[in-house]
């Protein structure tokens, strides 16, 4: 994908491989918002506002564009991902759908916070959760705050997480926290797709769906395709798989190999957008 960087922005002429709400909506982050004509995405440290000019680019403006450049994946060119993919029918009309899905990069720690308290959840909710969590214990930065420090993690009882909204998932939070220390994150972070998931789902909260999404999305592991209802239902009505959800999912990776993660952002974005409409 073609793009140049100016001083504190990053722009792309004919994204046809860049759509942020696209990218926001696909079930993949939660620290954004979508205002009348831009979308406000917020990193651990950092935010970007991001904003289609008049449908023939897209610009990135933020005062770290290295960060955003990487975060968003703008070197990997989706224009080959997406040409093998339209091979089988389906995804090819999930594609066109969803053409402008970016897979981010985002802050491990943040992932594997912001997963646990997506299980069971819908993502209005997890917004919120996860919103009041960083107006709470991060750090104001501008006009938005930053996600918590490991150590203002630490610091954060059973019952503020509660009061937050987490409900039983407090409990998971706090011991999960526990553990995670800057070593383990490194540790994580350096491990293959099966050492990474076997640690991972040691851990209070995480089963085998928190897991994969912790792998895709903190991780960049795109050999690895989270199953929840909505890919059950791909999955059964596509795929003829009529199985545990694990059991799809391991079925998905090896129909789509290190190209599952993608597959698995474009047919969950495509399902249930559709599903909501």
């Amino acid at each position: 994908m073609d793009y140049y960087k100016e001083k504190n922005k990053i722009i792309i002429p004919n994204p046809t491989d860049f759509n942020i709400k696209h990218i926001c909506e696909c079930g993949q982050m939660f620290r954004w918002e979508e205002k009348k004509s831009y979308f406000d995405v917020m990193s651990t440290k950092f935010n970007a506002i991001v904003y289609e000019n008049d449908m023939k680019s897209a610009i990135i403006e933020s005062e770290n564009i290295n960060y955003y450049e990487k975060y968003f994946d703008l070197k990997n060119d989706y224009g080959i991902i997406k040409m093998e993919l339209n091979k089988i029918p389906i995804l090819k009309q999930a594609i066109n759908f969803g053409y402008g899905i970016r897979i981010a990069k985002q802050d491990l720690l943040e992932t594997i916070i912001s997963f646990i308290i997506s299980a069971n959840n819908n993502i209005t909710r997890i917004k919120k959760i996860i919103n009041s969590l960083c107006v709470n214990f991060g750090d104001k930065l501008g006009e938005f705050y930053s996600f918590p420090t490991l150590l203002a993690l630490k610091n954060i009882q059973e019952q503020d997480f509660v009061k937050l909204g987490a409900g039983y998932r407090a409990s998971y939070l706090v011991d999960t926290i526990s553990i995670i220390d800057d070593e383990f994150l490194e540790k994580l972070s350096k491990m293959n797709t099966i050492d990474a998931y076997n640690t991972l789902i040691k851990l209070k909260g995480i089963g085998n769906k928190v897991a994969e999404c912790i792998l895709l999305f903190g991780l960049s592991k795109t050999n690895v395709f989270p199953v929840d209802v909505w890919m059950s239902r791909v999955c059964q009505e596509y795929f003829h798989f009529n199985t545990l959800r694990k059991e799809m999912s391991k079925r998905m990776v090896q129909e789509f190999g290190d190209l599952a993660g993608y597959a698995q952002q474009y047919l969950f974005y495509y399902k249930r957008e559709l599903k909501e409409k």
